[in-house]
């Protein structure tokens, strides 16, 4: 009988999230996390500049949205210092972990947080068990019946929806053996293709931030279809059987559930300031139609009907809307 992740101990069901910069978290990333807490899993974030030492996880996220997260249970959301993580050597991706060191030692973050933050991604991945996702990511419809095997088995990863492959907003597993096996892959062609980069001009931070995707492409699909291979794309495993309605008129498969237009990409959006307010206007809108902009509505899969999301998760909805629309009067 198949085990779906609904089946899984919560011990089990670990997202891992990067956050690189001094802003707060916004809203809308703030209802996914929460969504996530809702589903039975756990969230770690992954942060530079390191938070301080006393300040509560809720200090991250905008004032208004931090009573939420007095309703969550210790261990829901921990938050983790990416300097202390990267302090212990590791036999698993030394040449990542020592470009990274480098990279927020001497260059800091600005333009340069998405590729640190791409960087950090595939280490986190390779390293440790739970599955990696960009803070833009929630749970899917299908998520509570999705079979369990991928994730305990497999690398699992997630085809973009406008790109022609995998892309490094999903990449992990709960089986570390395939986790390093990833991250062996990965760390083979740092020094090569990663190490003179440099970050002077904008064009070049964007070309390094081109190669690590490209090299999370070629390391996925090394376990993909390797010898002995342990990757799945959980995009396109049966997609049909896991269809759901992803954004307005939108439709996607699988267990994870994208708040960002197909072919729409964040690296590029201060160039396209049309294309970005589209893409916004459409999650607002995605977000509207699923939970209201006021007054109770019955959530939509896979969130449960209770306490949890009526006082957290539709207030952070409602929230992430008002703000979206707000920053484009």
């Amino acid at each position: 009988m198949m085990t779906t992740l609904a089946q899984l101990s919560k011990e089990q069901k670990k997202i891992n999230c990067v956050w690189i910069g001094d802003g707060l978290i916004n809203h809308l990333s703030a209802f996914n996390i929460l969504s996530w807490i809702s589903c039975g899993w756990t969230v770690t974030l992954y942060k530079h500049p390191a938070v301080q030492a006393d300040a509560p996880v809720s200090a991250l996220f905008p004032q208004d949205a931090r009573s939420a997260f007095d309703e969550i249970e210790a261990g829901d959301l921990s938050v983790v210092s990416l300097t202390d993580a990267l302090q212990p050597e590791t036999e698993v991706m030394p040449n990542a972990r020592a470009l990274l060191l480098k990279w927020i030692d001497n260059i800091g973050i600005g333009y340069t947080s998405y590729a640190i933050g791409d960087l950090t991604k595939s280490f986190i991945a390779g390293t440790r068990v739970g599955i990696v996702l960009d803070l833009k990511i929630g749970p899917s419809p299908s998520l509570p019946d999705y079979p369990a095997e991928p994730f305990l088995n497999n690398f699992v990863s997630f085809t973009r929806a406008g790109a022609g492959g995998v892309e490094n907003q999903c990449l992990g597993s709960f089986n570390l053996d395939a986790s390093n096996k990833y991250g062996r892959n990965f760390d083979a062609g740092v020094q090569f293709r990663l190490g003179g980069a440099t970050f002077k001009v904008k064009t070049e931070a964007e070309g390094v931030f081109g190669s690590i995707t490209g090299m999370h492409q070629n390391a996925f699909n090394k376990m993909r279809f390797g010898g002995g291979a342990k990757g799945t794309d959980v995009k396109t495993m049966e997609a049909d059987k896991w269809s759901f309605t992803e954004l307005v008129g939108t439709t996607n498969s699988g267990p994870f559930r994208v708040y960002q237009t197909p072919g729409y990409f964040n690296w590029k959006q201060g160039e396209y300031p049309e294309a970005k307010k589209a893409n916004e206007m459409l999650v607002a809108d995605t977000l509207e139609a699923d939970h209201g902009v006021e007054g109770f509505k019955t959530p939509p899969k896979p969130l449960p009907n209770d306490a949890f999301y009526l006082k957290a998760i539709q207030p952070m909805a409602h929230k992430a809307i008002k703000t979206i629309r707000a920053a484009w009067k």
